[in-house]
């Protein structure tokens, strides 16, 4: 239960051997690589650096157009439902796997067609906003029963088409009507414009024009040869005729689901190709050979050995060198854990991973939070629950290995929470007929229990300080002075609180006074070791003295573990009180449907609570006290991942024996 020990790797092969070597390093998946010319020195005057990769621009275009025709039949597919998504075996190929499928599948064709199935749909949908456009305006016309373009015929009459407002339209009638042989008839008339027809002689076309642009009106040029009716039937025939095209593209879009499977497969395979192209700039020539070099577990260093053999043969040289102190800072971090505490390093890999040199917080963390976890809701019923949900979730369902690790995590949670349940007396907010501590009557000593709870966190926090600064050459005086006295000073404290409540008539208290006193000058002088100058040691040392309120708040935190517990219990039994004044008709029907809906509200805002709070209090409260973080996570030389799972072949073997 640590960090994994790293070491670095450096290999130098033949050039030739260039596109097998990294391929079968990919599949290898526990390497990470980093720039050669870091490795030392005197690599320059052998090796420049490696060229780009021919076929890089290539394979990074082939993996945009896989890119594009995954998201452009992602629209039309029928996608399935989460559960029913969950329930299908996840995918696990192998490199040699998705090659050979890359090569076989014809996904060149598949996107060209997929290309000009898109143009397609976007020409008509142009095209569609260009009829719609033509319908809208035909609509207004289409009561005009006559070719528009007759009105230019006329010897003796000037004929227009146009539109006015409404306002001005009774305006316009009136002067209309003064003139003599005018014609206005209303073609069409929306809630603010009138489409009209005009008829007056040539001889008034002055005084005509002068009263059509006082009212507002504007010309309408018909610009068809048909009458509008005609082309309106036409303009309609021609968009249900590409409603039926789109319709019968897109179902057969809709028909493409293995295209689609067999895409993410050359999208996974063309992701992988990229980066190993793209490695080149890790790596380093010579005119016969290439270098490269990168982290590796130290367990491993073996295994690797046999991978490249398998494609060198002999013409390799590989070297194993140990990471020196200051190489820690660059150094990746990989967590190996026990698979009871393996779940659990999602909430620290949230907080910061620990840096090379640190140790890992999680197997520390693991107990803590689980009972907090707990503690914060306390309920038989409600962990069973959990228990049994998590246990169903797996069996029944396939997620992704990150996914299992958090239900794993909530699996583990769920057992000190029927054990907190059983304790309290809880079950779905009823209550057994015996307790060891009640919700009801015993607040106080849950209460004390919740701060004894945190105490022994805080000092395990401050155990775990003393022993990191006792391991450092030059740091046990600090060990000492900054993590034992504040050790000291806690010891001191509870001392104190034992002699005044639990025995009073003993001298307990005074003993933990002056513990108290002896702790306080040993914060001082462990502050003052901090300071660079005499002022600013006296300074840093009474500084240190404030900490006592952060000490002092963080075990109030604690009293969360009681608030929570103690508020979950009592909603439950509210819940079954009102249920309980029901009658016994309405119990048996709407009575059950209320029991599950609201205690499944309290069941999710309770272990919603415990796990927001009890991260909380591990990164606050506990994790301050040892804890630097900010290490720098192992990114192995592997594919995304995005649409399957790539295994190695060796994996691939080991599951078919």
């Amino acid at each position: 239960m640590a960090i994994e020990k790293m070491q670095k790797f450096h290999l130098i092969t033949f050039y030739g051997k260039r596109d097998t070597v990294m391929e079968q390093l990919q599949d290898f998946q526990q390497i990470e690589l980093f720039s050669a010319e870091n490795y030392h020195k005197k690599t320059d005057s052998f090796f420049s650096q490696m060229q780009e990769h021919p076929e890089a621009d290539k394979i990074e275009n082939q993996v945009g157009n896989v890119s594009w025709a995954l998201s452009f039949l992602e629209q039309y597919i029928e996608k399935p439902g989460m559960v029913q998504a969950l329930r299908k075996p996840l995918r696990h190929y192998t490199l040699r796997q998705l090659s050979e499928h890359a090569n076989t599948f014809d996904w060149q064709n598949v996107y060209s067609d997929l290309r000009q199935q898109d143009k397609r749909l976007r020409t008509i949908e142009q095209k569609r906003q260009e009829l719609s456009l033509k319908e809208d305006e035909l609509n207004k016309w289409q009561y005009f029963d006559e070719n528009p373009a007759i009105l230019s015929t006329f010897n003796e009459t000037i004929g227009l088409l146009g539109t006015v407002p409404n306002t001005e339209l009774n305006h316009l009638k009136e002067e209309m009507r003064k003139l003599q042989h005018t014609y206005l008839e209303i073609i069409h008339q929306t809630s603010t414009t009138s489409y009209l027809l005009l008829l007056f002689l040539k001889e008034k076309s002055e005084e005509a024009h002068d009263i059509l642009n006082e009212a507002g009106f504007q010309e309408y040029e018909y610009p068809y040869e048909d009458k509008p009716a005609q082309v309106l039937k036409q303009t309609k025939e021609q968009l249900q005729q590409l409603a039926s095209e789109e319709k019968s593209i897109k179902t057969r879009l809709k028909t493409q689901k293995n295209n689609y499977e067999n895409l993410g497969l050359v999208a996974e395979y063309l992701d992988g190709l990229l980066m190993r192209v793209n490695a080149n700039k890790y790596l380093l020539q010579s005119n016969y050979t290439m270098e490269l070099t990168g982290w590796i577990p130290a367990k491993q260093t073996e295994q690797l050995d046999q991978q490249i053999r398998q494609v060198a043969g002999k013409d390799y040289f590989l070297e194993f060198t140990e990471v020196k102190e200051e190489e820690y800072s660059q150094t990746p971090v990989l967590l190996k854990n026990h698979k009871l505490i393996k779940p659990f390093e999602g909430l620290v890999e949230m907080y910061s991973l620990p840096q090379y040199w640190e140790l890992d917080p999680t197997p520390f963390m693991t107990p803590f939070y689980a009972l907090a976890f707990g503690l914060m809701v306390a309920d038989f019923g409600y962990g069973l629950l959990l228990f049994v949900a998590s246990a169903l979730a797996k069996y029944l369902l396939n997620f992704k290995p990150a996914m299992k690790q958090n239900i794993n995590m909530f699996q583990i949670c769920s057992v000190p929470t029927m054990m907190w349940g059983l304790i309290y007396g809880n079950i779905f907010g009823r209550q057994f007929s015996f307790q060891l501590l009640s919700t009801d009557s015993d607040i106080t000593e849950i209460l004390v229990m919740s701060m004894i709870f945190g105490f022994i966190q805080i000092m395990f926090g401050l155990g775990l300080k003393f022993y990191l600064l006792w391991q450092k050459e030059r740091a046990k005086l600090k060990a000492l002075l900054q993590a034992g006295a504040w050790m000291f000073f806690l010891i001191s404290v509870a001392m104190i609180a034992a002699g005044m409540v639990l025995v009073p008539d003993t001298s307990l208290q005074t003993i933990g006074i002056v513990c108290l006193i002896a702790s306080l000058v040993m914060i001082v002088i462990g502050g003052s070791l901090d300071g660079q100058t005499v002022i600013g040691k006296i300074g840093s040392g009474l500084y240190s003295i404030m900490n006592i309120t952060n000490y002092l708040s963080d075990l109030i935190s604690y009293t969360r573990l009681m608030a929570l517990g103690v508020a979950g219990g009592s909603i439950g039994a509210a819940f079954n009180l009102i249920l309980s004044y029901l009658p016994i008709p309405a119990k048996f029907t709407i009575g059950i449907v209320l029991f599950i809906g609201l205690h499944g509200l309290n069941i999710f805002l309770s272990h919603l609570s415990a796990y927001v709070h009890g991260i909380r209090l591990q990164y606050l409260e506990f994790f301050n006290k040892f804890y630097t973080g900010g290490g720098r996570v192992f990114k192995p030389f592997k594919s995304s991942e995005a649409y399957v799972q790539v295994i190695s072949e060796r994996k691939q073997e080991q599951e078919d024996k």
